[in-house]
């Protein structure tokens, strides 16, 4: 399967335990996204961040402030993901 580059929101944290908190909140409440190593092209965070869809910014945004999760940053970014052909 070829990988091609698409835009990725990534949410980068300041600590480990902040990013599980995320991963913890997004999994009870249904959330998209997934847990990522930071991609190169951040220089922020623990070195874990959240990865989800662009358009899924509007849903995750006021959930981790609502639930007080601390956030260094949200990115858009092109990742490489495998497509089907």
């Amino acid at each position: 399967m070829p990988r091609v580059p698409r835009p990725a929101l990534v949410v980068a944290f300041p600590t480990t335990a902040a990013a599980m908190s995320c991963e913890e909140l997004c999994r009870s409440q249904g959330l998209p996204g997934r847990m990522i190593p930071v991609p190169g092209q951040i220089s922020a965070g623990c070195g874990l961040a959240w990865k989800a869809a662009p358009e899924d910014r509007a849903l995750l945004e006021p959930a981790l402030s609502g639930a007080g999760v601390p956030v260094e940053g949200f990115f858009t970014v092109e990742l490489l993901e495998f497509v089907r052909e």
